[in-house]
């Protein structure tokens, strides 16, 4: 039987198998360990992101100039599991090091309102902005040279509870 691409449907209540029968938390039961098990052995030096795909039974997996060394142990221990992109200009540890070092209130002071900042799976550092994109887009690679940032738009994220009037008992 070939291989296809599940179809996973939500009917409102729940998320249903595919019509194959494949169920999408047993699939991820699979590949979760398959990911752990990439950043362990790609380790901090080549490590980038990874994403499960669920629909192809696979893990996207982003590195930074792993030697083959680590390409083939990964297909040892899981064979077929990864579709692996090796060019990811830079590693997780790098994004998360750039991020840290990123001074949000002078930011602010500048007139640029992040209010998201994340690395993502790819190689890149994902910046949301609620001002001027092309602004915070020319500052960022003014600051930091071109190809490490992708900015967007993005509102504040609002922490916000229930605010109902409680009545005494």
């Amino acid at each position: 039987m070939a291989k296809h691409e599940h179809t996973f449907v939500w009917d409102g209540q729940e998320l249903l198998p595919c019509t194959c029968g494949a169920d999408m938390m047993a699939i991820e039961s699979v590949l979760n360990p398959a990911a752990d098990d990439a950043r362990r052995v790609a380790g901090d030096a080549h490590y980038t992101g990874c994403r499960l795909r669920q629909e192809s039974e696979t893990v996207e997996l982003w590195m930074c100039d792993a030697p083959s060394q680590v390409l083939q142990e990964l297909e040892a221990i899981h064979p077929n599991v990864y579709l692996i992109h090796n060019d990811a200009p830079r590693t997780l540890s790098e994004l998360l090091k750039l991020m840290h070092s990123i001074d949000l209130f002078a930011l602010r002071s500048r007139g640029i309102e992040v209010n998201r900042i994340g690395p993502e799976t790819d190689g890149y550092l994902l910046i949301g902005v609620g001002t001027d994109i092309a602004a915070a887009q020319a500052w960022f690679e003014a600051a930091y040279g071109d190809d490490l940032f992708r900015v967007t738009a993005a509102e504040p994220i609002v922490h916000g509870g229930w605010h109902g009037r409680v009545e005494p008992v």
